[in-house]
């Protein structure tokens, strides 16, 4: 008996110890060539679901069996495979692939980036959780993708960015790219969590962009999102941010209490109508004086905060043999910085998930649904506006009232009364008392089905629907200032409900053919059909009368005021064919042609027709560079093509409309909209060389592209005629043509790559010369009238840029008599403003010359450091701000800057402002107020830390990430007095080119925060 336990406890001892031959924990590091370690490998058990990633400094753990084969992969590297054997440790190193194996995203699909053959900026999700937060991906993008010049709408939370590539393609029709996001169409980025996305490519060339036709004249924005991948385990990633922002200090030093009251007196004294009735003038006693020195206040911190920024991202991944999949939430809020409302807050969600149905059907859908709330400050040129206000109100005025012994008064409900300012409101109480609100729900949703129906012939299908709703609510409460200003005595109180809903349609079906023959032939050629309808559906209610502030649901007013719907449809059907051949890895051919036809042009002018064609010769694949050592990456390529543009155009501008009208009391039908059955496509034709390189082991890399981009039949509103020679409204016509030349050169370098030490410095410039080349309607024109934008600021001309500035030109001040001096027509010096004297001024124009960014990458074990500085140059504002600031005595009822002490005083005065005596001519409209946009900005500093594996391993963390993380911490500019990126308010924006000049919008924040990434 004792011997058969014996041998049993022997057997039992073997079989453990044999389990554990079998099972066993592998450890290592994997590295680069040089032996740099590298983060983010993945590991997998090959056939299994087990596997892991290595952490910052490359290290790994995984459990495996012996003889059980280990998949190393990374993104530009070769994918290596490792058995295991009896040792516990298996060090790793991937050859690099940087250059020739990245896949980059483009039309239809992805390509290599050695097939490429076009102009192509990437952003890969490691960069982007580089780069400045922003609830809109658009704001991030500044500075990183040259040719692509991204400028800040405002400092609203959630707002989008103006984005321009490759200069301005368009007069009246839309200039922001298409933006797509998984194959289907979306009206901008703003709906995508930054977490989610996995790369991101600008087309800027005809190359890719033509492929999608009439919609690409502008660039095109391709998104992919994350997705599982096959044969992994659940992977869960929690990112979280929390910090606080406030306005960017401007360089605006408005006068306090003490200040404002003797330039009051000094305006008073001097005769100025408009300050005799001040307190500088009026007060009568120091007690008075003191009394309004207590009240001093710096409206700005009377009317912003800080604001708090919170965002929190989980995602999860995996994957088994048929199925992978990525599911993602995010929650995102700013309460913005202005008081008494709240400010921007969003909540997405997202689901991707691929499914080998068959070995040769693979299925794909990715939904994702986002929403957003956010209360509105009124940023019009009016006195709605907090951001006007801040600076319009004397710091001597109280927000609220108060009486003889500085005691706050209260209303009849026992509240604090706002004070009336000079100019008869109280913003602080408009904030209150008139909220609007808007929400946007976007559900975006794709289905997709790939079938390889013979050798070498696939078939892709697919579905994309973009949904888009919209809602604004505006309420003017019964009772409140607003309500006596605007309101009906009879029935107080206001509402108004607008709003929208998009839904855009899409099918594509691409059929394609791919041959190999011989050993170095490889030709692709592509059918394409494609469907696409949008239908966009409008409403607006409006009543008055409301019992209570608290209730504002219309159906309880006393009266409508005003009902209305409209609806808009168009469609586009395109077919086309594309063609791509690849020699041996060394020559690279690409062509394709798309017929469009669109419903949005006139009937004699349907159809468009865009092609493009390409070349690529990657250098060091030829037989004369096998013993290169300087090169890892040589290429050059050519492309030309043409696409075309139908954005922003009235889905029947073409068509003759009658609307109803009045006419001696009675109603009768009028014409609302001249058609134009010849209406067209604008046309854009580009062409482009440019040169890749990488070199010294891929530690220099860099991309130079030059291209000439023309644009034709630029669509605009041609002036009509009566028979007498009258103006009689405009007709929206294909008339002119205007030309982009450009040269982008990107280049990063890795100063210092070692084990410990990882040191990038990276830099991009852009220079762009934009001309407008013909306007074949000029003739057109009554009496010869310039072509004028910006309610007459700019003006369209033929070898100029477009937009540039025209106005009289200010001749500084008469030392004699502080009298402002102008230019006539005729050049020569007058003391009489004359509005017709315009002046065109060249070269000076909202565009900018280059603008680029510099960044730096610093990592020191597992420390790391990033910045990024943006720049942009050449390009003129008119500065409204500062004139409304300085308004040489017309406007003295509202506070001013400090500057406007140094107006001229006596005779021989120079430098100076002039006498506030001439008022109303000095402020009149000219380039006095037209100052150089030049700036710098340090637009992101983030400094983080990964926690050691051995720490985090421990307690189940794959990878953990801390960081400290600032935002728009440093300005410089030349000359331009406020911020030169902000332009002007919301309610303005319809009629005037973005950047033209700056009129009181929200202001950008600067921010700090700190946030954690973690990894399971």
């Amino acid at each position: 008996m004792k011997f058969k336990l014996s041998m049993l406890t022997l057997f039992m001892a073997f079989v453990v110890q044999f389990s554990f031959a079998q099972e066993k924990t592998i450890t290592g590091t994997v590295s680069d060539s040089d032996g740099f370690p590298l983060p983010g490998v993945n590991i997998i058990v090959k056939g299994t679901t087990n596997g892991t990633q290595t952490d910052f400094d490359g290290n790994y753990s995984i459990s495996a069996e012996t003889g059980s084969v280990l998949v190393f992969s990374f993104v530009g590297y070769q994918t290596q495979e490792h058995t295991v054997a009896s040792a516990a440790t298996i060090n790793v190193k991937l050859v690099a692939g940087e250059q020739l194996e990245e896949v980059v995203i483009v039309a239809f699909g992805e390509k290599t980036r050695d097939e490429l053959t076009s102009a192509v900026s990437t952003v890969t999700s490691e960069e982007l959780s580089k780069l400045s937060p922003s609830t809109s991906i658009d704001n991030m993008l500044q500075g990183i993708a040259p040719g692509v010049q991204v400028t800040g709408a405002n400092g609203k939370p959630g707002q989008t960015a103006y984005v321009r590539v490759r200069g301005i393609g368009s007069i009246n029709a839309g200039s922001a790219p298409l933006y797509i996001i998984d194959g289907v169409v979306a009206p901008d980025m703003s709906s995508v969590n930054p977490n989610d996305i996995e790369s991101l490519s600008v087309l800027k060339d005809a190359a890719t962009a033509s492929l999608y036709g009439s919609r690409a004249a502008n660039g095109v924005v391709v998104i992919k999102t994350k997705t599982g991948r096959k044969n992994r385990a659940a992977e869960i990633t929690i990112s979280s941010r929390f910090g606080y922002g406030q306005k960017i200090d401007d360089n605006f030093r408005m006068m306090n209490t003490a200040q404002k009251i003797q330039y009051e007196r000094e305006l008073a004294a001097l005769g100025v109508t408009n300050a005799v009735q001040l307190p500088g003038a009026t007060i009568q006693s120091d007690e008075e004086y003191q009394y309004l020195l207590s009240l001093d206040h710096d409206w700005q911190e009377t009317l912003l905060r800080k604001s708090t920024v919170q965002s929190n991202a989980l995602s999860i991944t995996g994957g088994s043999e048929e199925i992978s999949y990525f599911l993602s939430l995010g929650h995102d809020r700013n309460t913005g910085i202005v008081k008494d409302i709240d400010g921007f807050e969003r909540l997405n969600a997202r689901l991707n998930i691929n499914y080998q149905a068959k070995e040769w059907l693979e299925i794909g859908t990715n939904v994702s649904v986002s929403r957003t709330t956010s209360d509105e400050p009124r940023d019009r040129n009016n006195v709605q506006n907090p951001f006007r206000a801040m600076y319009d109100y004397n710091p001597y005025e109280p927000k609220y009232e108060v009486d003889e012994n500085g005691d706050i008064v209260l209303d009849a409900n026992g509240d604090p009364k706002y004070n009336l300012t000079t100019n008869g409101f109280s913003i602080s109480e408009a904030l209150v008392n008139n909220p609007e609100r808007q929400n946007y729900t976007y559900i975006i949703a794709g289905l997709n089905a790939k079938a390889k129906i013979v050798d070498g012939l696939t078939n892709t299908f697919q579905i994309g629907a973009t949904s888009t709703n919209y809602r604004r609510e505006y309420y003017v409460k019964p009772g409140s200032v607003l309500d006596g200003y605007v309101g009906d005595a009879n029935n107080p109180g206001s509402k108004t409900d607008n709003g929208s809903f998009d839904f855009d349609f899409t099918l594509t079906n691409l059929l394609s053919y791919n041959v190999l023959f011989g050993d170095k032939h490889d030709l692709t050629v592509t059918g394409l059909f494609e469907f696409n309808k949008d239908t966009f559906r409008t409403y607006s209610l409006s009543s008055i009368g409301f019992v209570s502030g608290d209730l504002s649901v219309q159906s309880i007013a006393a009266e409508p005021t005003g009902a209305s719907t409209n609806l808009f449809e168009n469609t586009l059907v395109s077919f086309g064919g594309f063609l791509d051949y690849n020699y041996d890895n060394r020559y690279i051919v690409t062509g394709s042609v798309r017929r469009d036809a669109s419903s949005v042009f006139g009937i004699n002018n349907q159809y468009g027709v865009f092609w493009s064609a390409s070349a690529g010769w990657n250098i060091t694949n030829e037989s004369f560079m096998e013993n290169n050592t300087l090169f890892n990456n040589l290429k050059l390529r050519a492309s030309a093509g043409t696409s075309g543009n139908r954005s922003g155009l009235s889905s029947y501008g073409w068509q003759a409309q009658i609307g109803f009208g009045s006419l001696n009391g009675q109603t009768t039908a009028v014409p609302t909209d001249n058609g134009n059955p010849d209406l067209g496509f604008e046309k854009n034709f580009i062409w482009d060389l440019g040169l890749e390189f990488a070199m010294l082991n891929n530690r220099l890399r860099g991309v130079v592209d030059y291209y000439e981009r023309t644009t034709s039949d630029l669509l605009l509103n041609v002036p009509l005629l009566r028979l007498g020679g009258e103006p009689d409204g405009s007709i929206l016509s294909n008339v002119g043509e205007m030309k982009n030349t450009g040269i982008e050169i990107q280049l990063t370098g890795d100063i210092v790559k070692n084990n410990d030490w990882l040191v990038t410095l990276g830099g991009n410039i852009a220079l762009v010369d934009n001309k407008v080349t013909k306007l074949n309607a000029t003739e057109e024109f009554p009496n010869g009238a310039p072509i004028t934008r910006d309610n007459g600021l700019t003006r369209i001309e033929v070898g100029e840029e477009i937009n540039t500035f025209w106005m009289p030109m200010y001749a500084g001040v008469n030392p004699a008599n502080g009298e402002p001096l102008y230019y006539d027509a005729d050049g020569n010096v007058t003391n009489v403003y004359n509005a017709d004297a315009n002046v065109l001024m060249s070269g000076k124009s909202p565009l900018a010359d280059f603008d680029g960014g510099v960044n730096l990458y610093v990592r020191y074990k597992g420390f790391d450091l990033a910045t990024d500085f943006y720049y942009k140059f050449g390009h003129y504002v008119m500065n409204y701000m500062q004139s409304n600031m300085l308004s040489d005595g017309t406007g003295v009822d509202a506070n001013q800057r400090v500057d406007a002490f140094n107006y001229w005083r006596q005779p021989g005065d120079t430098n100076v402002l002039p006498s506030p005596l001439y008022g109303n001519s000095a402020q009149q409209t000219s380039d006095r107020w037209l100052q150089k946009g030049d700036y710098i900005r340090l637009r992101n500093l983030t400094v983080g830390y990964n926690l050691p594996s051995e720490f985090t391993g421990q307690v189940g963390i794959k990878s953990l990430r801390i960081f400290v993380q600032g935002q728009n911490l440093w300005t410089w500019t030349k000359e331009f007095r406020g911020d030169p990126e902000v332009g002007i308010g919301s309610g303005e924006t319809a009629n005037s080119v973005f950047g033209t000049y700056n009129l009181y919008s929200y202001p950008q924040t600067q921010s700090i925060s700190v946030g954690v990434d973690l990894k399971f």
